[in-house]
């Protein structure tokens, strides 16, 4: 009995221990507002002589946010003082180094209240979906597109899948393994459309795919190792680092701009195209349906923002900008009716950093007419990634109208009868009302 108390006791301070500690890590936050410091920001790379990881940007104020290692900080001061920059740098969060809650006994039922409440564990979220599926065998298909990495099983849910040729609209989430709250919205997203009725003609006429957990890896990685893993976590045979950016390896300008080819990167691009083995299911699932695919959208935090082609370049966007403008506006009026939170609607690559190989741009190049990246809630640097667990149903019903607005339009652009874009900008207005309508009367709140 005292050995096996004494191999408890060892293997609970192991894994104490590798939990990744971040004492002495900064946030830095740059205001770049003054065009000389924007461009100072733009090129911190080259001011630094390395890429520190970006968080995001507050494009309310104007600031960059960047993860400092406590090894850097003397360095990023020096060079800003002797560059003239104004900034802040600060302590990190200390709730990311709050102790994980136990995992609950997954032999009870994972329920909508806890994906209102409470961040999930992979398992936990399988168990959600084999749970709706089993209740409504008829509206939820669960489709394996492939395995990651270490073995785990990359899952689509299939919704109002009928067997005829209806639009598609293809929601992923959880890509980079730290932005927690894509998870909860893309489940959250499942749950609602399917339980409550009112989204049944919906449904008779768009198709919803959803995949809740694009890097099941690295998302169980950041809850048990390190809460800031942003990467996939596959392994290399001759480097110390481990992983890829999945948002960096899709095969559209892979490997161009706003990319890393070195390994230990938090922005490293992958050893080619595809090189990820989520990045290659995604991508040969969406290819399988892309003639039916007409809205996509990856599921990301934080920053408020949603985001439109093309994002491997600056000042360059496909020819039917106007649209994806448009139905962008329409998604954050609706995600504004919810609770006055406002979300930016801008170019990927307009930003402070042009990304090539993300997501949104390679759904874009195949033919995909409306595709996005949503950054969602919060918008400041000091919450960032930790959203109170209070918080998550709040985001979860700003972003569901998001993707409602985006359903609607697909339905009313593609569906059997063909309507015009000014009918098309009716029917938003129409939605709006039906929105604000639905919010006041509490459907889709789980």
């Amino acid at each position: 009995m005292l050995l096996q108390l004494l191999t408890i006791s060892v293997v609970i301070s192991t894994g104490i221990a590798e939990y990744k500690n971040y004492d002495g890590f900064k946030i830095l936050e740059v205001n770049f507002q003054n065009p000389r410091v924007k461009k100072y920001v733009q090129e911190i790379d080259k001011n630094l002589g390395f890429m520190p990881d970006f968080l995001g940007e507050n494009w309310k104020q104007k600031q960059a946010h960047y993860f400092i290692d406590k090894d850097s900080v003397e360095k990023v001061r020096s060079n800003l003082a002797m560059n003239n920059i104004t900034y802040q740098m600060r302590d990190v969060n200390p709730q990311l180094f709050k102790v994980r809650r136990k995992r609950r006994d997954l032999n009870g039922v994972v329920t909508i209240n806890d994906v209102n409440n409470r961040y999930l564990s992979y398992d936990e979220q399988m168990q959600f979906l084999n749970t709706l599926s089993q209740q409504y065998p008829d509206d939820v298909k669960l489709q394996k597109l492939g395995n990651s990495y270490e073995g785990r099983a990359l899952t689509a849910v299939r919704i109002g899948d009928d067997g005829s040729n209806k639009p598609i609209v293809w929601i992923d989430a959880g890509v980079h393994a730290r932005e927690w709250i894509s998870y909860n919205v893309a489940l959250y997203l499942v749950y609602t459309i399917v339980t409550q009725p009112v989204y049944r003609d919906l449904l008779n006429s768009v198709q919803l795919i959803v995949v809740p957990n694009t890097n099941p890896d690295g998302y169980e990685y950041s809850r048990t190792n390190d809460r800031m893993w942003r990467k996939t976590r596959s392994r290399f045979s001759n480097s110390r680092c481990g992983g890829a950016d999945a948002n960096r390896n899709y095969p559209f300008f892979w490997g161009t701009q706003g990319v890393s080819h070195h390994q230990c990167s938090e922005i490293y691009c992958g050893s080619r195209p595809q090189s990820e083995p989520e990045v290659l299911a995604l991508t040969n699932a969406i290819q399988r349906e892309e003639t039916r695919i007409k809205g996509y959208i990856a599921l990301h935090s934080y920053g408020q923002e949603i985001l439109y082609p093309w994002g491997h370049t600056m000042h360059t966007y496909p020819s039917d900008v106007k649209d994806l403008i448009r139905v962008g506006k329409a998604m954050a009026k609706a995600i504004k009716a919810v609770n006055n939170t406002d979300y930016n609607v801008v170019n990927s690559g307009d930003g402070l950093y042009p990304a090539a190989g993300a997501s949104d741009d390679w759904a874009k190049s195949r033919g995909i007419k409306y595709s996005y990246t949503i950054e969602l809630s919060p918008v400041d640097d000091y919450t960032g990634f930790v959203l109170p667990e209070e918080r998550i149903n709040q985001v979860c019903r700003e972003a569901f109208q998001a993707i409602q607005v985006l359903m609607i339009e697909v339905k009313t652009m593609f569906g059997i009868r063909s309507v015009t874009s000014s009918a098309s900008s009716a029917q938003s207005s129409l939605l709006l009302k039906h929105m604000r309508s639905t919010i006041s009367r509490g459907f889709g709140r789980g």
